[in-house]
């Protein structure tokens, strides 16, 4: 608590503003929208890691958020919590930070690149700082989340090669239905939206690998076509389905397993068709 009263001193409009905004690298728009461009544009494989790395390291958070029942220190005497709608869940580890690490640090050890360690560490501290500045995290929610996020990635990393050099869809196919499983115990929104788009993901990689085997290669304009075409049935799939689907968990599994389905494999047979 000392720690964050002692970041709270420094408060001020313009720094509350600066943090609102680092903490926005740890949300679910700023992932989605690299995420899509990695893989529809750059590099499939990438693509395959950084995604399965980011929903697995977050199905373990949604788990591990429950387990322990950690409370936030949001309206405790002295702290002062802003952006509250974004502190979903309960506490420990931090989502934010967990996502984040988890995002650069795929990047890092796929690419080995100085700079990127540098930008990396970087944002990834400042997104852990931002969730005691902003008054939703406690210290230890933001160093578990940065371990568990490193410990993720390189776990995630050996599945992803392991299925990709050995055609073997058997440790997904295991993760799916024990992420499934863990709907049994685990009923946080957060939980159950991860879990949904983890299944359509893995449906997805096994579909466009066996079937579909999209190639990323294109001129700029067709991936800017690619991008703008992709992201428009994401939101379609996103808001609309939300009107039309069981409103609550069951609903919100359904629709994010949609949009796991569509990133990975529904848009790239879309975009293999429309390139011929």
């Amino acid at each position: 608590m000392e720690i964050i009263k002692f970041l709270q001193t420094f408060s001020s409009p313009v720094l509350d503003n600066i943090f609102i905004v680092i903490t926005l690298f740890g949300e679910e728009i700023f992932y989605t929208l690299i995420l899509c461009i990695i893989f529809w544009c750059m590099d499939k494989k990438l693509g395959y890691k950084l995604g399965f790395s980011l929903f697995f390291s977050m199905t373990i958070n949604g788990a591990v958020k429950e387990l322990l029942n950690v409370k936030r220190p949001i309206g405790l005497e002295g702290i002062t919590s802003l952006r509250v709608e974004t502190a979903t869940g309960m506490s420990f580890p931090s989502g934010h930070t967990q996502s984040t690490t988890t995002f650069w640090t795929s990047l890092m050890v796929n690419f080995k690149k100085r700079w990127l360690y540098i930008i990396g560490t970087i944002i990834i501290i400042l997104v852990g700082i931002s969730r005691l500045y902003l008054g939703v995290h406690w210290p230890s929610d933001v160093i578990g989340a940065i371990i568990i996020g490193v410990v993720c990635v390189f776990i995630s990393n050996i599945i992803i090669e392991f299925t990709l050099e050995k055609n073997n869809y058997i440790p997904l196919i295991i993760i799916a239905l024990v992420s499934v499983l863990g709907l049994l115990i685990f009923h946080s929104s957060d939980y159950i939206k991860i879990v949904g788009i983890m299944i359509g993901f893995i449906l997805g990689m096994i579909i466009e690998q066996k079937w579909i085997k999209f190639d990323v290669k294109a001129n700029l304009k067709q991936n800017i076509m690619k991008v703008l075409i992709g992201l428009l049935i994401l939101v379609v799939i996103k808001v609309f389905f939300k009107t039309i689907l069981p409103v609550g968990n069951l609903g919100d599994f359904i629709r994010y397993g949609l949009i796991g389905l569509w990133v990975i494999a529904g848009a790239p047979y879309c975009f293999k068709k429309l390139m011929k």
